[in-house]
């Protein structure tokens, strides 16, 4: 996807529908090219760059279809939302220079990711999940695409929220023994032994995870719903590890690996609150533990 320099998205779009509504086509949605340029030029506002790739996520939007008030509008499917994950890109371009056209070309390092955004194709609105106002872009986009809780429990709604807002729904959440036991033997191989050079990351995982089976032998390791007043309580468990950098520096590295549970107050009007966690282990005390950030521009640290 190419976003050119000096060119008004906003006006291009304001054409395009005027033109729909002459042809007797205002409610046309975006299509998936028109709703990538879209996505691009949200992140454009604030990292100016030529071009960005585009990685749609249908798994997102059909979470998004399964919550909706109305997922079914004029007997076809309201699935106006599409998901893209943007990134930086290479690509050649062309600008005016003294009056001449002049090729350029931009070269990818790799550089930046830079997150989720959301476009609703009817409006063209899109909806940019980065940053320290995450939750308060959430709360906004689930008033507008009329997203509530799931009726019986809100296991959809608190999955997207916790990709959209914490951007670890898949990364570093655990739902049972044998996947936290992956997870700590990877994060202490790659701070102890990165690049596999040696075996030492072996001994100080296994004193780990021994200390750990045996405080916690009656551990359940489960995602709860407990109903209120208020709404649900959505408590589950999550694995903060060693904070490792790229590329990888001497150890010691950085950080305590713990195990700790995390806590939503999931209300019926789709708003969410964040209560507060509670480590687990190492069980020193209880205390607000805050999932690894994987807000854009900061993929290089973290587990």
């Amino acid at each position: 996807m190419l976003v050119r320099p000096g060119v008004p998205l906003g006006l291009a779009f304001a054409l395009l529908f005027g033109l729909q509504a002459a042809v007797g086509q205002a409610t046309s949605w975006l299509t998936d090219e028109q709703a990538r340029e879209v996505a691009g030029a949200a992140i454009h506002s604030v990292y100016p760059e030529p071009c960005y790739s585009t990685y749609r996520n249908e798994h997102l939007e059909s979470f998004v279809v399964s919550v909706r008030r109305n997922p079914i509008v004029s007997n076809i499917l309201n699935n106006s939302v599409y998901f893209y994950r943007v990134a930086s890109d290479a690509c050649e371009y062309v600008v005016e220079k003294d009056g001449k056209p002049v090729r350029m070309i931009q070269v990818s390092n790799d550089c930046c990711e830079y997150g989720n955004v959301a476009v609703d194709r009817a409006t063209a609105k899109s909806y940019w999940f980065a940053g320290e106002k995450r939750a308060n872009i959430f709360e906004e986009f689930a008033k507008d695409e009329q997203i509530e809780p799931d009726r019986s429990k809100p296991v959809l709604f608190t999955a997207l929220y916790r990709e959209l807002v914490w951007g670890d729904s898949g990364n570093n959440d655990i739902e049972s023994l044998g996947q936290l036991q992956v997870a700590v033997q990877q994060n202490f191989q790659s701070a102890y032994s990165p690049y596999e050079q040696d075996n030492l990351w072996q001994r100080k995982f296994e004193r780990w995870w021994r200390h750990f089976r045996s405080r916690t032998s009656q551990l359940k390791l489960e995602t709860t719903y407990e109903p209120t007043t208020e709404g649900t309580i959505v408590r589950g468990y999550a694995f903060n590890g060693f904070a490792l950098t790229i590329p990888r520096s001497d150890p010691p590295p950085k950080g305590t690996p713990s195990l700790f549970q995390w806590a939503l107050l999931v209300k019926a009007d789709g708003t969410v609150e964040r209560l507060p966690s509670k480590v687990i282990y190492p069980a020193r005390r209880a205390s607000c533990v805050a999932p690894v950030d994987r807000s854009p521009l900061h993929s290089l640290t973290g587990f």
